[in-house]
């Protein structure tokens, strides 16, 4: 149902909580838990996919004392990151709460019954959420690099550049390889050669295998001024080139906390 155009979905009979399409069945939104490791908890909104008799049901009592006896059976309509396999496994869903959606019951064996069981990479599974949290997370670039992605910042690809936007607040990422007679100096230093000869400030830094250094400086764009903090983080044939642009001016530091957050995976 998320692929079909706006002028398909018309047809469709439901609302937040309830969707039918003749031809694709019928749905009820549940709430999936996820245990996060070193505390905490993500809960999702899934789709279950129902015959038509049990939506109907479901359906007559939403709002009646009835509910709390809600007992269903489909199978999940959703492929959730990272665990897209999730996609058609059977699923029961039963009332907890009357105040709130039915909840996800996993039948024996399944990936369903690990997922609710188990404890999962808290940055793992929140940075597949691409949407704005309320808290940081480590957010995996490509393959070899990773960055913090702060608080209230979206994450999206544009081609080969990584970019977090939130108010005030913009960070690009791209990652570059090098030829292996490069240095990391040198490397940074090809790549900041077309910055302005006289910054605000720089900072150089060693980090384990890293080289990394810093850049900051004001501009003015559409006759305001942008603060920008151009960053690097090198090592032998690669580095990772982190901009952060920034409205205020005493963002400096959280501009310089996400080009120190730049890791390499181990190999």
């Amino acid at each position: 149902m998320l692929t079909l155009t706006p002028e398909q979905r018309e047809s469709a009979w439901g609302n937040s909580d309830f969707q039918r399409l003749a031809g694709i069945g019928g749905f009820l939104r549940c709430l999936m838990p996820v245990r996060l490791a070193g505390g905490g908890s993500v809960t999702y909104s899934v789709w279950l996919k129902l015959d038509d008799d049990q939506l109907r049901h479901a359906h007559t009592v939403w709002t009646k004392p009835e509910y709390v006896d809600l007992s269903l059976r489909g199978e999940l309509a959703n492929a959730i990151k990272p665990w897209p396999d999730l996609l058609g496994e059977p699923a029961r869903a039963e009332v907890r709460d009357a105040r709130s959606l039915p909840y996800l019951v996993a039948e024996e064996d399944t990936l369903l019954s690990r997922l609710l069981t188990e404890e999962w990479d808290r940055d793992d599974v929140l940075s597949r959420i691409w949407h704005p949290l309320p808290l940081a997370v480590r957010q995996q670039v490509t393959a070899d690099w990773s960055i913090e992605r702060t608080a209230g910042l979206q994450p999206r690809r544009a081609e080969d550049i990584m970019v977090f936007a939130g108010p005030g607040r913009t960070v690009h990422i791209e990652a570059f390889n090098l030829p292996t007679t490069t240095t990391a100096d040198e490397a940074i230093t090809e790549m900041s050669q077309d910055l302005p000869t006289r910054c605000d400030g720089t900072l150089t830094e060693q980090n384990g295998p890293l080289t990394q250094r810093a850049f900051w400086l004001t501009t003015t764009t559409n006759g305001s001024p942008q603060h920008e903090l151009y960053g690097y983080a090198a090592a032998p044939e690669r580095i990772l080139a982190i901009t952060c642009m920034y409205d205020d001016p005493t963002d400096l530091p959280w501009a310089q906390n996400v080009w120190r957050s730049a890791q390499l995976n181990p190999s």
